[in-house]
């Protein structure tokens, strides 16, 4: 009887002893792989957003040699050669972008502003944002360009319609109502330019882009009173006081004399 309990006994010891080596067996969790081109490309963007055009545009040539048929990668090239004056490498990384992805909203927004830029009188540029809008309507910003390409070419009800419609999308964007401000001050509603001025900075700022409407206006006085106003509440804030120098030069010197 002792014997079969000692068999027993050693039985459940190898059991035991088994189980505590198939317990105790280490299952090394995979590791998960880093994409290092992933990671070279996020640093590509952050520096763009940083404006170190030239580190950039290194890390993306790199990137491209590797995934030429990234649109992404040629939309952000171009912007980096835009912002550096290299209009016609723009223009090719851009023309590459819309080829691999013809619905890339992005490249058509920044080949409209490369157009702006460098000063294109055609109307393409304006087609090339109304596209992107098209694409991604959701993007205030897009309308946002294509009010300002409007108002410089002195279509202020369309640029009104366009900056209202980017509102909608994002009606924080201080220079989408700043933009809209400078509209209603070429349509002589300074009510409403006021208004969206406030909406899109600091008194002091909402002072001197009033002041600056009226001006372009032809009102020198009230520009010239909201320009010194502007200063005055902050002194930091140097272009109202440039802008009081530059319009309002009797009254500086009015200011000037002794008493």
């Amino acid at each position: 009887m002792k014997h079969r309990i000692r068999i027993a006994m050693m039985l459940l010891a190898a059991a035991a002893a088994a189980g505590c080596t198939q317990t105790t067996t280490e299952v090394k969790p995979e590791r998960p792989k880093i994409d290092g081109q992933a990671l070279r490309k996020e640093l590509a963007f952050a520096l763009a957003g940083h404006r170190e055009w030239a580190a950039a545009s290194l890390q993306l040539l790199e990137l491209i040699a590797q995934r030429p048929n990234d649109p992404e990668l040629h939309t952000l090239l171009g912007t980096v050669y835009r912002e550096q004056g290299l209009f016609e490498q723009a223009e090719r990384s851009y023309a590459t972008a819309i080829r691999l992805n013809p619905k890339n909203a992005g490249a058509y927004a920044s080949w409209g502003i490369l157009r702006e830029v460098r000063g294109d009188a055609s109307e393409v540029a304006i087609q090339d944002f109304k596209t992107a809008i098209r694409l991604r309507p959701n993007e205030g910003s897009y309308s946002n360009n294509l009010g300002v390409a409007l108002f410089v070419r002195g279509r202020y009800r369309e640029a009104e319609a366009a900056l209202q419609e980017g509102l909608q999308h994002d009606p924080f964007s201080r220079r989408m109502r700043n933009n809209l401000g400078f509209v209603y001050g070429k349509l002589n509603h300074f009510d409403r330019a006021k208004r969206e001025f406030e909406h899109g900075g600091n008194e002091d700022e909402a002072a001197n882009n009033l002041g600056y409407a009226y001006e372009q206006a032809g009102d020198t006085r009230a520009a010239c009173a909201l320009y010194r106003t502007a200063a005055a509440e902050n002194p930091l804030l140097r272009v109202a006081a440039e802008n009081a120098q530059r319009a309002c030069p009797e009254g500086n010197r009015e200011e000037g004399k002794s008493p």
